[in-house]
């Protein structure tokens, strides 16, 4: 009878055990779940964001070694806007920027009453004088209405940027739609929606002090000029995905 009695007991603390760990496994795999799945979002959101300044950064220090840019959609040729573009799309890779994001590139030129630097060979003379910001022109890769420049004909460099007369700037926006749930998307029908991440460098040419960047067709001209302008600047005219 004593031993019939601790087989059952046994038996008891068994069935115990094992509904312990049920209700423990019931109770951890979703929350490790849920940790492992959060911290894997929140390390695509960082890559993403830094995808995005770095191609900003990569593309202004590339175009501030230039000497000009050429309205060509080709990229045999290295200072072509095509091959600007698909500079972008590499340097977001994994990302793609072509189907997910814009890039946008504003050439700045000094247009005061007493100086005016816009143009192909147009060089400013040195002053500290503050300038007036013109736009030169304006490219961007891809038409996207919620990608829009926030470089504007009234808006065109922050008033903390020293911008001098003769002075001239250039300033790459760089675009991309995130979609903050990826992994959990399909399990989620409700997850919040995407978000368009942003990023804005200004930068100066190395190459040709006081001068602006200016814009060639393929033949090596300049591009006819835009109001006010010498040829090479169109003005704000966007040029799309050229």
């Amino acid at each position: 009878m004593h031993k019939l009695t601790s087989a059952r007991r046994n038996g008891l603390a068994r069935r115990r055990s094992r509904g312990v760990a049920a209700l423990e496994v019931v109770i951890i795999v979703p929350v490790m779940m849920f940790m492992l799945f959060g911290f894997t979002e929140v390390y695509l959101y960082l890559r993403a964001v830094s995808m995005v300044e770095h191609a900003a950064f990569a593309l202004a220090n590339s175009l501030g070694q230039m000497q000009n840019v050429t309205d060509q959609s080709g990229t045999t040729n290295a200072n072509s806007l095509g091959s600007l573009w698909a500079d972008a799309n590499l340097l977001a890779s994994p990302d793609t920027l072509t189907a997910n994001g814009n890039v946008i590139v504003t050439s700045v030129c000094d247009k005061s009453s007493s100086e005016n630097n816009c143009g192909l060979n147009v060089v400013g003379t040195p002053s500290l004088t503050s300038g007036k910001p013109t736009i030169c022109w304006q490219a961007e890769a891809n038409s996207t209405s919620a990608m829009k420049s926030q470089v504007t004909t009234s808006n065109v460099l922050p008033s903390t940027w020293p911008f001098y007369q003769g002075d001239a700037a250039l300033v790459v926006e760089v675009f991309y739609r995130y979609n903050p749930f990826p992994l959990l998307s399909s399990f989620w029908p409700g997850a919040p929606g995407s978000t368009v991440l942003y990023r804005r460098i200004y930068a100066r040419q190395r190459v040709l002090n006081w001068t602006s960047m200016p814009l060639i067709d393929t033949t090596g001209a300049a591009v006819a000029a835009g109001s006010g302008l010498s040829a090479g600047c169109p003005g704000s005219t966007i040029i799309v995905g050229s």
